[in-house]
Order: C-alpha cells, then sequence, then structure tokens
C-alpha cells in the first residue's frame, strides 16, 4: 500500500513539473526576448510551433551573429549590472534587426533611455522609456532605426496600458490604448520582415507585462 502511494506521489509530482515546465515556455515569446532581454535567446528554440511563430524564430536566428552578446547567457549580479546588460541586450537586438550598419545608432538609443529593471507593476517606468522614445526621434528624424523603436515603444505603452488597468485607471488606459494603436501601425509599414513578424508575435500575445488585463 505504502508503495502504491510513493508511485502516485511520484507520477503527480512528474506530471506537475512537466506542466509547470510547459506552462514556463509558453510565457516566453520572440517579442519578451527581444524588448524585454531577461530569458535567454536558446530559450526559444524550445518553443513549438505556435500559430506559425517557428518561421520567425528561426528567420530571427539565421540573422544573429555568432559572436553576439545576445548568445551569450550570463546572468547579471547586482543592478548595475542588470541595467547594462539590459542595454547592451537592446543594442544588440537593434543591430540584429535592423542590420550592422545601425550600430551606431542603436548604441546611441540603448545607452541613452531609461531602462527600469523592475517598473513594480505600476504604469510609470513603461510609460517614461516609451515618452523617451519620442524624443530621441525628433531629435533623429532621419533614424535608420525609427521602425524598431516604433515597435520598441508599443510594447512599451501596451505594459503601461495594463499597468494603467491594474492602478484601476481607465481614462489613461483608453488613452495609451489609442497610442499602442498608432505606434504599432508605424512599426507596420515597415518592409523588415522581423519587425513585421516581431510586430505579430506581439499581438498574438494575452499580455506583455500584467496577465489578465485584456487587449488594448
Amino acid at each position: 500500500m505504502i508503495t502504491k502511494v510513493y508511485i502516485y506521489l511520484f507520477v503527480f509530482a512528474v506530471f506537475t513539473l512537466e506542466f509547470v515546465f510547459a506552462e514556463s515556455l509558453k510565457s516566453i515569446s520572440i517579442s519578451e526576448i527581444v524588448f524585454f532581454g531577461v530569458h535567454p535567446v536558446k530559450e526559444l528554440k524550445k518553443l513549438t510551433d505556435l500559430k506559425g511563430r517557428q518561421i520567425c524564430i528561426k528567420k530571427y536566428f539565421d540573422t544573429i551573429s555568432p559572436k553576439s552578446y545576445i548568445r551569450l547567457n550570463n546572468s547579471p549580479s547586482g543592478t548595475e549590472s542588470a541595467v547594462n546588460s539590459r542595454k547592451l541586450n537592446l543594442l544588440e537586438q537593434i543591430v540584429t534587426i535592423m542590420g550592422e550598419k545601425t550600430r551606431d545608432e542603436a548604441k546611441d538609443f540603448a545607452f541613452a533611455v531609461p531602462l527600469h529593471i523592475e517598473w513594480e507593476g505600476m504604469s510609470e517606468g513603461p510609460l517614461a522609456e516609451a515618452d523617451f522614445v519620442d524624443k530621441w526621434i525628433s531629435k533623429h528624424p532621419n533614424a535608420k532605426i525609427t521602425t524598431f523603436l516604433y515597435l520598441f515603444k508599443a510594447h512599451r505603452l501596451r505594459a503601461g496600458f495594463e499597468a494603467a488597468l491594474s492602478e484601476g485607471n481607465k481614462h489613461i488606459s483608453s488613452i495609451l490604448a489609442s497610442k499602442y494603436r498608432e505606434s504599432l501601425d508605424n512599426a507596420r509599414s515597415s518592409t523588415n520582415q522581423l519587425i513585421l513578424c516581431i510586430a505579430k508575435d506581439m499581438e498574438e500575445q494575452e499580455y506583455v507585462y500584467l496577465e489578465g488585463k485584456g487587449r488594448p
């Protein structure tokens, strides 16, 4: 009898771990990899083909330079190190998606944007990053990385939208939903196939920051 109980508990534990693992993989998307830079990029290879995303993922992997920073899997320690890691990741994501010719612009933006390690469930953090995009573009109207920045801005606006709803501010969330759509449309005017497939991936996510807040 005791043996049967142990077997049951073992099977239940294995099933539970597999379920948790599967759920964690579902939460990882190419747009999350690009715009947050928390999960290592190799985690994308574990995903099965969901809604045709594998085509986008393969295109993305094929574009990453073998020596790119985003192929490394080093976990930064300390706040300052984490911020620097996020900025280096953003720099290399832009270069991967927009091309090596954009490195100088990508570096300028990535090390100037006020990236936050944690937004703490508030809309202020992502909206500060979104606002910075507008300021940067106004100073660099002919920049080659503009369509990526519109997509980055759309991601932050959607995060801000979800946070605003969590804060109970429906008026602000309505405004952010409209701005999100506008920024996403600006990004999707691009002919860059990676921009388009990452935009599609982001649109397919139930949420990008706070679960259960709906879509803008």
